[in-house]
């Protein structure tokens, strides 16, 4: 089905291509360096200028996204585009972890090119008949205006060139579908296409979840305090993916292409917040300096789950599922509930980081089966028509789950 300014179609939507999947790829190597990058430098500076890097190239994800939802072409030209964007995000993420000899104007300039390849990508649009040209043009311009400013960056004294990078990155950042209000034109988006990507990548960040801990056990040697962080690992995982897949993508997405790209950009705060997650329980497993590990971690591990059920409140605030309150009320109590054992956990003795990992367990196993019985009294639209007076066809919990 179709969101945006064109009324929802009948026809269903086509898959997402091997091309999109193999474009993934080259995230499961930058989240990773990025990741590491953190561990070996956990610092406040390091955090977020890790998160920044992560953002930035995610950033040219939504974008590349968003394109191929309007336009899924799988040409030489459109290859060759992907693969040199892929191989600048590769680049850019080893020039920006080799900190002895980086260069930030050169990881400057790196970003600025794949912005302008990613420009290019758009402009083949531009002459695609119907509002799909002018929604092309418009964000092509945007883009091109974006890359001039990191530009001017490098040649504006220090100082202000970081409110240059920052008005920039806005430009990337705000839903360029905010144009509608102003009268320009804007495309109608794919809801299948969109909701399966977003989900396809959330699973990859999941994947690196599992990846980081892995890699850093294998450092050492497991004892039971290892094997027991690993269990709470793959229980809070597991909990956070029935969440996620038993909600997010049944639900769809909210009529209106602001809706979409604002649903989307939600997806970096869920992101970053399984990312954060990942990094907390490696710290926590950490043998070295133990009892600092394990009080810094509390503080990542608190923030993880304000990001990610954070970012799975506004998620669910775009989506379709009504009534949406009960849910959103849910995913905020979690929120307290993590930041509350994080107080406890750093001010009372008797509160020990192991009783805050197992506390995160508990509350979301907690959330995850209030989350399922509430969804019981909730409905959802149906994502293959509307029926033939223009409405939503919507479908209750029982018939969602057959």
């Amino acid at each position: 089905m179709s969101i945006g300014s064109k009324p929802p179609l009948s026809t269903a939507s086509a898959p997402v291509g091997f091309l999109e999947l193999f474009y993934d790829l080259v995230f499961v190597a930058s989240t990773m360096v990025l990741s590491n990058e953190f561990s070996h430098d956990p610092t406040w500076k390091s955090a977020g200028l890790c998160s920044l890097m992560f953002v930035l190239v995610w950033l040219l994800w939504f974008h590349t996204t968003v394109l191929m939802n309007i336009d899924r072409r799988d040409d030489l030209t459109q290859r060759a585009l992907m693969f040199l964007q892929m191989f600048l995000i590769f680049i850019l993420t080893l020039e920006f972890v080799d900190r002895s000899v980086a260069n930030p104007d050169l990881v400057g300039l790196i970003y600025t090119a794949a912005v302008f390849v990613l420009a290019l990508a758009y402009h083949r649009v531009v002459n695609k008949e119907g509002g799909t040209g002018d929604w092309a043009r418009g964000r092509r311009n945007r883009l091109i205006l974006a890359g001039l400013l990191m530009i001017a960056a490098f040649i504006i004294p220090d100082g202000v060139d970081f409110i240059i990078w920052g008005v920039a990155i806005m430009l990337l950042i705000v839903p360029t579908s905010a144009a509608h209000s102003r009268g320009l034109p804007t495309e109608a988006l794919d809801e299948h296409h969109l909701t399966e990507r977003a989900a396809l990548l959330t699973l990859v960040v999941i994947g690196e979840a599992f990846l980081k801990v892995a890699l850093v056990v294998s450092e050492g040697s497991m004892d039971w305090s290892d094997i027991s962080a690993i269990v709470v690992l793959f229980v809070i995982l597991f909990a956070l993916f029935s969440i996620y897949f038993d909600d997010i993508p049944k639900a769809g997405i909210r009529p209106g292409i602001l809706a979409g790209e604002a649903w989307l950009l939600c997806h970096l705060v869920l992101q970053l917040g399984i990312i954060a997650f990942a990094i907390g329980m490696s710290k926590y497993l950490q043998i070295a300096d133990r009892g600092h590990v394990h009080h810094y971690a509390i503080i990542i591990l608190c923030i993880a789950f304000i990001g990610i059920f954070g970012g799975l409140a506004g998620i669910g605030m775009l989506g379709n599922r009504t009534p949406k309150k009960p849910l959103l009320l849910l995913r905020l109590v979690t929120i307290v509930l993590a930041v509350g054992g994080a107080f406890a956990a750093w001010d009372v003795a008797t509160v020990t980081p192991v009783i805050y990992v197992i506390f995160l367990m508990v509350v979301v196993i907690a959330h995850a089966f209030t989350d399922e019985f509430m969804q019981r009294s909730t409905t959802v639209p149906t994502h293959s028509g509307i029926d033939t007076d223009g409405s939503a066809l919507g479908i209750s919990y029982e018939e969602e789950n057959k």
